[in-house]
C-alpha cells in the first residue's frame, strides 16, 4: 500500500510531538489481537523478517491521518491498524488460502469492533436519554405495529444481525454461481469474502458515526444511502 508509505519526512516538530503522544495514548490498541495475528505466522511460517515487515508498515499506517477529535483518533487508529495488517498479511501470504486467512483476520477485528462501538453507541444514548415513550410514533404506520415499549436500538441491531446473515448466504450463493458458470476461479472466492468483510466494516463506520453524532449533536441521521437507493428527492 503505497499510501502508507510517506510519512515522517513533512512532519514539522510540533506535529511529530504530538504523533509521539497519540502514539503513547494508544499503543495498547495496535496489534490488540496480536495472538491472532502470531497464530497465523506460525501456521503459515512467516519469517521474522517479514513479520517485522508487517508490524513496521502497519506502526506507520497508524500516523497517516488528521483527525478531528478524540474519539476520530480512536476510531482511524483500529480500522486502519486492521485495514493494514490486511492487506500486507495478504502481501506476504500470497496464497488464496493465505488471503482468504488474511480476510478472516480482517473480519474477526472488526466484529470485534462492532460489539465496541454498538456498546459506545448504546451507552450515550442512554446517557441523553434518548428514550422513546409509548405511543410517540402513533402517527407513523411503519412504526405504529411495533410493541409498545420495545428497545428501538437493540430491534435495530437484530434486524442487522439477520441482514448480515441473509447478506452473508446471498454472498455464498452468488460466489458458487460465478465460480459455476464460469468454470472455476480461485479469484471468486476472495471477493466473496471481501465483500462479507465490507458489509461488516460498513456496519461498525455507520455505529461509529452515529455514536460521534451523539457526542456532538445529540441526535442521528437517517442515511438512505446505507440502503443504495434514494427515489425520492423532494423537500420533507
Amino acid at each position: 500500500m503505497r499510501i502508507f508509505a510517506k510519512l515522517f519526512d513533512t512532519y514539522t516538530i510540533r506535529a511529530k510531538i504530538l504523533v509521539a503522544l497519540a502514539f503513547m495514548a494508544f499503543a495498547n490498541v495496535a496489534f490488540a489481537d496480536s495472538e491472532s495475528l502470531q497464530k497465523l505466522f506460525n501456521e503459515y511460517n512467516v519469517g521474522k523478517d517479514k513479520q517485522e515487515y508487517i508490524k513496521k508498515q502497519c506502526d506507520r499506517a497508524n500516523f497517516d491521518f488528521n483527525p478531528k477529535n478524540k474519539q476520530e483518533q480512536i476510531h482511524l487508529f483500529e480500522t486502519t491498524q486492521i485495514d493494514c495488517e490486511v492487506q500486507h498479511l495478504g502481501e506476504v501470504l500470497g496464497s488464496t488460502q493465505g488471503i482468504l486467512a488474511s480476510l478472516n483476520y480482517g473480519y474477526n477485528g472488526y466484529d470485534k469492533l462492532l460489539n465496541k462501538y454498538y456498546k459506545l453507541y448504546r451507552a450515550e444514548v442512554k446517557k441523553q436519554n434518548k428514550t422513546t415513550p409509548t405511543g410517540a410514533f402513533s402517527h407513523e404506520p411503519s412504526i405504529q405495529s411495533g410493541k409498545n415499549g420495545q428497545d428501538t436500538l437493540l430491534e435495530e441491531q437484530r434486524a442487522w444481525l439477520k441482514l448480515r446473515d441473509s447478506y452473508e448466504a446471498y454472498t455464498k450463493a452468488h460466489h458458487a454461481h460465478i465460480y459455476d458458470i464460469n468454470g472455476g476461479g480461485t479469484i471468486y472466492s476472495i471477493e466473496a469474502s471481501n465483500a462479507r468483510l465490507g458489509f461488516l466494516k460498513m456496519r461498525v463506520d455507520e455505529l461509529f458515526s452515529r455514536y460521534l453524532m451523539m457526542i456532538t449533536d445529540g441526535s442521528v441521521e437517517f442515511d438512505s444511502l446505507l440502503f443504495g437507493c434514494k427515489v425520492y428527492d423532494g423537500d420533507i
